[in-house]
């Protein structure tokens, strides 16, 4: 079956003023491919996961949203497809945990004072399947890094987004986590295909995916499956 392109990068650059650092991409991604951004600090994969999120605007280039920009003159809020997980967010550290998880669902709703049955119920699965539910009521100024990191993986995950972008969604986490954050990650699903792009430092996790994108100095380093950009060579000429 044909790969359906659901995201195109054409001509893309990004330059910050005051700084040398260019950032330059041509990228086709296709939908429903789990992807794995791989480089060293301030290599651009933050960067481009902002770009692709809306976050940032590039200075020169288009990006293509197949199968959303389909009317004349308007286009779907990126919000109604997109979820992103930054690094470092702005927390409510005076929420509880169920009520902050829960407001992930806003996006997804006309009516943003009204939560429905459905959305207690997602709330309280992804609490379970992080092992949280336990806290649902705590604070989130008492929990720790790791836990805050969890919370924010599952106001993410309850958006239940076409495109769902984290940007070292692993940091702060155990080992055990790490793993565990990932598969929650990978295993989300809808009745489409999520198409699903991570950023990490972390190489061990390039085999859970389908695709692995090499960032060095602002431009795509390598671009293959795992079997074919994971070697001695790559990561060596990567550092």
């Amino acid at each position: 079956m044909d790969k359906k392109p659901h995201i195109s990068l054409n001509n893309t650059m990004l330059k910050f003023k005051n700084s040398s650092f260019k950032l330059f991409a041509n990228l086709t991604i296709n939908e429903g491919e789990k992807i794995l951004l791989i480089g060293p600090n301030g290599s651009g994969k933050s960067s481009l996961i902002q770009i692709i999120s809306g976050h940032i605007i590039p200075n020169k280039g288009q990006i293509l949203f197949h199968n959303f920009n389909k009317t004349n003159k308007q286009t779907k809020p990126l919000s109604e497809f997109i979820s992103y997980m930054p690094q470092s967010p702005y927390m409510p550290l005076h929420f509880d945990v169920f009520d902050f998880v829960i407001t992930g669902r806003f996006s997804n709703k006309k009516n943003k004072d009204i939560f429905s049955n459905n959305d207690f119920k997602q709330t309280i699965q992804v609490l379970k399947k992080i092992n949280l539910f336990n806290k649902w009521n705590s604070k989130l100024a008492h929990l720790s890094g790791g836990e805050k990191q969890l919370v924010l993986l599952s106001h993410n995950l309850i958006q239940k987004k076409h495109i769902q972008l984290f940007d070292e969604p692993t940091s702060n986490l155990d080992p055990f986590n790490q793993s565990e954050v990932m598969n929650l990650i990978l295993n989300s699903s809808l009745k489409k295909p999520v198409t699903t792009i991570v950023s990490t430092h972390n190489i061990n996790f390039a085999w859970k995916f389908n695709r692995i994108i090499m960032i060095k100095n602002g431009v795509i380093f390598k671009d293959g499956s795992p079997n074919k950009i994971i070697n001695s060579k790559n990561l060596s000429d990567l550092i």
